[in-house]
């Protein structure tokens, strides 16, 4: 066996880097604005409902512009549809400066909201080109930091440019120009010109051939067939943890009585779990399987949703301890099951694959918000809703779950997906040093 075989591919390169630095800075910019709008809409319109209005419009948008975002970039390029997502969301942040009235504005919203689909699909995309499948864990893994460092520090960095002076506009202008330094960026990712898109992969001949696009018809040219399972999965556990994402800031203030900087701490030890399991632990999947994420992570979000049910009103401690479990959760699953996407999918049908999962994702995210919401405003008080929340959420995370050690234990992979069974005969042949 030659050196070459065993030698540790280089997994963060220019193009890596350079996809990862957008991605940073897009989704810093989408914490800030998320933190902020609801406020926004108080203080301009004296409306809460317009703030949740905007939320909903900015996951409508991103919803639509994921069901076509992959057969975008396998069309068109990765570089092509990430620049042009970085200016479409640049555009309305700039607006957003001088528009005062609301339907303006949630215009602006839904054209953002279609702007992170197109970026996070293609995000994805590019990592699934540039980094060696059989390590794509561990690329996900590091890439998913950007991610993480945007949700400690995003929210912070937006409440402390509006400060108690109300400068939302400021905000608006500083993520306009962060996009547009976005894209700028977006002209170093040059690994399309210089290699085919579908034969840039470090793999042996015997590998899965090539399907290049052309060959689906109909809606298989926007959703990739083997990406489907993943995606449902995910979706079914997104849906358990967005009483989280959603309702952990009203629930830390209302049932809690928590301030500002008390509540901050629940998102850093998430943000610090997140960023240990990404930095360390997602490589390990490499070598062993999704079920060494999926496992851990899936008992992590069960047991964060059951402390919130029960004992964290009780207990600010508890309450850290759960957020640091939800970022265990989040940070294990979510790249374990996206990766599970894209190494089973066909060579060449990465950006199809990542947008059925992100599609999904939306579409997950958006139903559990909804149905959660009405549910607390029907429930006979704060409480009980809060508590009950919490337990459905943690009987859908075990569904999750169930299905995961079913579908995706390494045998069942290994029948379905070719390219996994061939990865996992060089992990244990010692071809791979993963």
């Amino acid at each position: 066996m030659s050196s070459n075989s065993t030698r540790r591919p280089k997994i963060i390169g220019r193009d890596f880097a350079l996809n990862w630095i957008v991605a940073l800075l897009t989704n810093i910019c989408i914490r800030m604005l998320d933190s902020n709008m609801a406020s926004y809409a108080t203080y301009v319109w004296d409306s809460k409902s317009l703030g949740g209005y905007m939320t909903s419009f900015f996951t409508i948008g991103s919803v639509v512009m994921s069901f076509f975002s992959g057969r975008l970039n396998d069309a068109k390029g990765r570089r092509n549809c990430l620049m042009a997502g970085c200016i479409m969301y640049a555009v309305p942040a700039f607006l957003m400066t001088v528009l005062k009235i609301p339907e303006a504005v949630l215009a602006c919203r839904l054209v953002q909201g279609a702007a992170k689909g197109l970026v996070m699909v293609s995000n994805a995309a590019i990592i699934a080109d540039v980094v060696p499948h059989d390590h794509m864990n561990r690329g996900m893994g590091i890439f998913g930091l950007a991610s993480t460092v945007s949700f400690a520090f995003g929210p912070m960095l937006g409440l402390a440019i509006v400060g108690n002076d109300n400068r939302y506009l400021l905000m608006f202008a500083v993520c306009g120009i962060l996009y547009v330094i976005s894209a700028a960026t977006c002209l170093g990712i040059t690994y399309e010109k210089k290699q085919n898109l579908y034969a840039q992969k470090n793999v042996s001949e015997q590998e899965t051939p090539v399907i290049s696009p052309e060959q689906y018809k109909g809606i298989w040219k926007l959703i990739e067939k083997k990406a489907i399972l993943p995606s449902i999965v995910f979706t079914i556990f997104i849906s358990g943890y967005a009483c989280i994402v959603v309702f952990a800031t009203v629930y830390a203030q209302e049932m809690l009585k928590l301030s500002g900087t008390m509540l901050s701490l629940f998102y850093t030890t998430a943000a610090v779990t997140m960023m240990v399991i990404r930095m360390f632990i997602s490589k390990l999947a490499d070598r062993y399987g999704a079920m060494i994420l999926l496992v851990p992570g899936h008992i992590a979000m069960i047991l964060s949703l059951l402390i919130l049910a029960f004992w964290a009103k009780n207990s600010y401690a508890l309450f850290l301890i759960a957020g640091g479990l939800y970022g265990i959760g989040v940070s294990a699953v979510f790249p374990g099951l996206n990766t599970v996407a894209v190494v089973d999918s066909p060579k060449g049908r990465g950006g199809a694959a990542n947008a059925t999962y992100y599609f999904m994702m939306d579409i997950g995210m958006f139903a559990a918000s909804a149905i959660f919401g009405a549910f607390l405003d029907n429930s006979e008080s704060l409480a009980y809703g809060y508590r009950n929340m919490f337990l459905i959420s943690a009987g859908i995370t075990a569904v999750s779950f169930i299905l995961s050690v079913i579908l995706f234990n390494n045998r069942t992979r290994a029948r379905r997906s070719p390219r996994f069974a061939q990865h996992m005969m060089k992990v244990k042949n010692g071809e791979l040093d993963v």
